[in-house]
């Protein structure tokens, strides 16, 4: 079973930085940033997700978002003059699909995104949506927490 609620908040947490470009003056800042974020399927649930975006990472994002859990493949991509929109398809690792379309308005130190996916669970037709309006906190990311060493 595809889990909508989880595809739709990792495609919003991490699709949204694609709206980054090449050209500086079209892009949001490397930093840190704050998510907030917002996903409905029948009832709502929502987050705050502090992340930090290094320079490295805006291309990255642009060339196509996927974690984990899924891979995403957007053949409609467009993103300029501070609006973004996408359309395509997230795939989990049994294969099972979701179609995402998101949309939304970009700056240097602001971002929102509107996204809905359409996938089915045990053969029912769904579709949940997700909003994610996120800020620019500033240009340094606070240190990394050290890492446990293994047992």
């Amino acid at each position: 079973m595809i889990r909508p609620a989880a595809l739709l908040a990792c495609v919003a947490l991490i699709a949204v930085p694609t709206v980054a470009s090449s050209q500086a003056n079209d892009t949001i800042l490397p930093g840190y940033w704050e998510y907030n974020s917002k996903v409905s399927f029948g009832l709502s649930s929502t987050s705050v997700e502090k992340k930090c975006v290094e320079p490295k990472d805006i291309e990255k994002f642009f060339s196509g978002p996927s974690n984990r859990h899924y891979k995403c493949v957007y053949p409609v991509r467009n993103v300029a003059n501070g609006k973004a929109e996408f359309q395509g398809t997230c795939t989990d690792k049994r294969g099972r699909k979701a179609y995402v379309t998101a949309s939304g308005t970009y700056s240097p130190r602001h971002f929102t995104l509107n996204a809905k996916v359409k996938t089915s669970i045990i053969g029912l037709n769904i579709t949940p949506t997700g909003t994610i309006d996120a800020k620019y906190l500033g240009p340094t990311c606070p240190p990394k927490p050290p890492k446990k060493p293994k047992k």
